[in-house]
């Protein structure tokens, strides 16, 4: 699915080297999360978490409806709705987390903890799904956690509230992360995709409906930008890794922390420390290297 928005913009890039085009999309992306997150930030001042949440998935959602309901192929076709709904329901816990963390502390402490998502993702698959582990895998592992305690610094500095938030929305997403790959081996990425954005609609609006106040005109021409900014940061996303390797689009993905500390000083007055520099290069360094080691294992496996 993701591929077919894709073609809708991508004729004037079909000259671009892919290997290339891919880097140049995922900095797309990570400049969309990083305006995105700052619009979250501003509107968070005035307006419950819940909410934004709501509006961020119901304009994302109609922002991609054309091609869900354009489909020659019926999306809505499906024997498994249950794990379709819980995909939705950890999609939406990780958006509560992420959104209520960038109310509480710096934007580059948000993303650098970010980070630790797909290390959480490869730990979950090893104990879920029962995939290999070899030890430079868990040595990976091993790094990313230092990484993330660098960061987090527990016992020298106060772990908050929003540092919680910012786990809880990470270790969600690695679930989602898990469910999306069991869903993978039967559904076609048009249903996830669609029931994804179907179903956290409803969701979210359960949530803000106990917090809900009217929004203004302003107020929702930027709960739109957030829903478009999610939206087409996902789309990029998901081409620059069709196009180019892990290990080519990742440390372009990582660049989200620089731009995340411009925006904080400039628009929060925010200065990140530099532990959160150390940890999240640190956390960085170790996805990097196991999304390396996972090429080459792939590229023996092919070859036998």
């Amino acid at each position: 699915m993701m591929g077919s928005l894709y073609r809708v913009f991508e004729a004037p890039f079909d000259a671009i080297p892919r290997p290339l085009r891919g880097m140049l999309l995922m900095l797309a992306s990570s400049v969309s999360v990083v305006v995105m997150n700052v619009t979250i930030r501003h509107v968070s001042d005035d307006v419950h978490v819940f909410e934004v949440v709501f509006f961020r998935n119901l304009f994302a959602f109609l922002m991609f409806a054309p091609w869900f309901f354009g489909s020659e192929v019926s999306p809505f076709r499906t024997s498994r709705f249950g794990m379709l709904t819980l995909r939705a329901v950890l999609n939406t816990l990780a958006q509560f987390g992420h959104f209520a963390a960038l109310a509480l502390i710096p934007l580059a402490d948000v993303t650098a903890l970010g980070f630790t998502s797909p290390l959480f993702a490869t730990l979950l698959a090893v104990l879920l799904l029962r995939e290999s582990m070899s030890g430079r895998r868990w040595a990976g592992l091993l790094l990313g956690l230092i990484g993330a305690l660098i960061i987090l610094r527990p016992g020298i500095v106060e772990v908050g509230l929003g540092q919680g938030f910012v786990l809880l929305s990470t270790s969600t997403w690695a679930c989602a992360l898990i469910v999306i790959k069991l869903l993978s081996r039967t559904e076609s990425s048009l249903t996830i995709a669609m029931y994804s954005g179907l179903l956290q609609v409803p969701l979210a609006f359960a949530a803000a409906v106990f917090v809900w106040t009217w929004p203004s005109f302003q107020e929702i021409g930027l709960y739109a930008m957030i829903g478009v900014l999610g939206g087409f940061a996902q789309l990029c996303l998901a081409q620059a890794f069709r196009d180019a390797d892990a290990t080519l689009v990742l440390p372009v993905d990582f660049t989200k922390l620089v731009w995340a500390s411009i925006a904080g000083y400039l628009f929060f007055a925010e200065m990140p420390d530099v532990w959160t520099w150390v940890g999240a290069a640190v956390v960085c360094g170790a996805v990097l290297y196991m999304a390396i080691r996972e090429k080459k294992e792939r590229s023996v496996g092919e070859a036998v």
